[in-house]
């Protein structure tokens, strides 16, 4: 009898111990969030006033950052443009199993600006590290996952997920900048654009002999066909860094194809059209034909050069890949090459090109 009113005694203080644990993590936790709450406000209280806008009403457009107050250009028209590791994407109702929807090689972030006339396109590398969300066939979540954000596009199974997961994942590094569309393309839909566009000229950046002789740093090469490809695709898996150099001769060859497109759709415009036909193929996309050739009716005299293209910042980190991870039979790297981005680089291009800071003035 007393050992069992010594079992209701310990049961007893478990319970209480159990019910306080809870009690003080609900505490824990509303005290925490309290605390964000009020931090946040703080910091755009502080922000509007040395702005001089402690009086004024805070706007949904506006942010603020490191003690100013910044509000988002809205005329803006952001699009999010992928080139995915497979010769071609599918359709925007493709679920795919695993890999088979692709890894997102090259990320680019395309912006119009009407108010000033101006195209402005910020690289964003492929190996960024990010949360990346998993979903499940019913494209449920069922994890998420600190990666690198070229994962994200087969994590969610490409199709629409695909591209509204990786929206989602852009806008977030841009502190929920709005993203309008976006378009996935499998990479020979590069050798069909190249040579509709009559070939790209470049400097060749780095050596790439191995891929073709012809790749030796400052040769000038004329890229067609699969010249072009070999070219933005190509890298030293076994070299640091190599994501992020592949990454400046996308940029510089998309540079020179931009400019030769804009050339020839002044001369003629229904080219626009002939192109997003001829790689409608390769296209996972949510830009629709009328769409674009809107978009570039209203953007070919815009002002666009090797500085509108900006490339996000940060520190390259290795880390061993375990032999167990190795897909047989595949090319990979002998480790993860992570790239860790600099705050202060996001905050710089994103104040540069979608914000303007907000005074009294105004």
């Amino acid at each position: 009898m007393k050992k069992k009113k010594r079992l209701h005694i310990l049961f007893a203080i478990f319970s209480a111990l159990a019910a306080f644990a809870a009690i003080a993590g609900v505490v824990f936790l509303l005290i925490y969030k309290s605390g964000q709450k009020i931090s946040d406000s703080q910091e755009e209280m502080i922000a509007r006033e040395k702005a001089g806008l402690a009086t004024v009403e805070w706007q949904d457009n506006w942010i603020a950052i490191d003690g100013k107050v910044y509000a988002y250009n809205e005329a803006c028209i952001n699009l999010l443009v992928m080139g995915v590791d497979k010769p071609e994407d599918r359709s925007a109702d493709t679920a795919d199993e695993g890999w088979e929807a692709g890894q997102t090689d090259a990320i680019f972030l395309v912006s119009l600006n009407p108010a000033t006339n101006q195209i402005s396109i910020v690289g964003i590398p492929r190996n960024s590290m990010v949360n990346v969300d998993i979903y499940d066939e019913e494209h449920y979540k069922i994890d998420t996952v600190f990666d690198q954000i070229c994962l994200q596009y087969a994590f969610a199974r490409g199709g629409q997920a695909g591209l509204d997961r990786m929206k989602k994942s852009v806008s977030e590094l841009f502190y929920d900048l709005p993203i309008h569309g976006a378009c996935a393309i499998g990479y020979d839909a590069v050798r069909v654009v190249n040579d509709m566009a009559g070939g790209v000229e470049v400097k060749v950046l780095e050596d790439l002999q191995k891929e073709n002789k012809i790749f030796v740093p400052g040769n000038v090469v004329q890229l067609d066909g699969e010249l072009a490809l070999d070219y933005v695709r190509s890298r030293n898996y076994g070299q640091i860094g190599s994501p992020t150099l592949r990454l400046k001769r996308q940029k510089q060859y998309l540079t020179g194809l931009i400019q030769k497109l804009r050339s020839e759709v002044k001369k003629n415009p229904v080219l626009v059209k002939d192109i997003y036909q001829a790689v409608s193929q390769y296209m996972n996309t949510d830009v629709t034909l009328d769409e674009a050739v809107y978009l570039a009716a209203e953007s070919v005299n815009y002002q666009f050069g090797e500085d509108s293209f900006r490339l996000l910042e940060g520190e390259d980190k290795t880390v061993q890949i375990p032999e167990e991870k190795l897909r047989p039979g595949e090319e990979a790297e002998p480790f993860y090459n992570d790239y860790y981005l600099s705050e202060s680089s996001i905050k710089k291009i994103m104040l540069d090109l979608f914000y303007e800071e907000v005074t009294i003035g105004e």
